[in-house]
């Protein structure tokens, strides 16, 4: 277990070399002056971890270039990216990967759930596009996965419709994504024994999912409090 715990570092992600990931998988903060523990989500406030480090609207393109660089040195030749967004700075996050030397936008995917604060007289759900880049001009993608999005229906990369899976009553991180929606995107982009690394890993869900796929991992964040959810989830996942 202490092997595990050992692969989430404390880390601020300009800080981190050499990682040669084949992939990173990341999920940058919201930059809305967002806390995760709003009355409108539906949620209890006081099982919200503390600490979340969220970008300010004045900061965001920088920030996002910094992430950019992290990713390009941490990458191997043809290592891909995968970098998930809102609606609200998606357009930084384009014009920043689109002018950056050294990355190429391959694609988007987007990824449709629903969302926490529902509106009383139908469902409210949300939209995330994933931005797909790679390091170098060969890269690769496996056509199927073993979820649901590959199994029923049709299978394709435009369009990802997973449920937030939701926890209660327990510690929780304020974005963490699904699991069934990273065992997509990991068995689509990389193989086994690849090494997965996300340098804004806030809950370690991404860490977790890429050892029950039987990936390697590494990843950090600067809140010490989001250690405490990885060791619950990995738990209980």
């Amino acid at each position: 277990m202490k092997e595990i715990l050992d692969k989430y570092v404390i880390k601020d992600m300009s800080s981190w070399e050499n990682v040669n990931a084949d992939l990173v998988i990341t999920d940058p903060p919201f930059g809305i002056e967002f806390s995760g523990k709003n009355g409108n989500y539906h949620r209890n406030a006081d099982n919200v971890v503390s600490g979340y480090v969220e970008w300010s609207v004045p900061e965001y393109g920088e920030k996002i270039q910094q992430l950019l660089e992290c990713i390009k040195k941490n990458l191997k030749e043809n290592g891909q990216a995968l970098i998930f967004s809102g609606w609200n700075n998606s357009n930084v996050i384009h014009e920043k990967i689109i002018g950056f030397n050294g990355l190429t936008l391959r694609g988007k995917l987007y990824w449709t759930y629903n969302f926490a604060p529902a509106c009383k007289m139908r469902p409210a759900h949300n939209v995330y596009e994933i931005y797909w880049i790679t390091n170098g001009d060969r890269w690769h993608f496996h056509n199927r996965c073993s979820t649901h999005h590959c199994q029923i229906g049709e299978p394709n990369l435009t369009t990802l419709n997973f449920k937030r899976d939701y926890k209660v009553n327990m510690p929780k991180y304020p974005t963490r994504l699904p699991f069934k929606l990273l065992q997509c995107v990991i068995e689509h982009f990389s193989n086994k024994n690849d090494l997965i690394f996300d340098p804004l890993c806030g809950s370690g869900m991404v860490g977790v999912v890429s050892h029950k796929l039987e990936r390697n991992f590494i990843m950090g964040d600067l809140n010490k409090m989001e250690k405490l959810c990885f060791n619950i989830y990995w738990i209980i996942i």
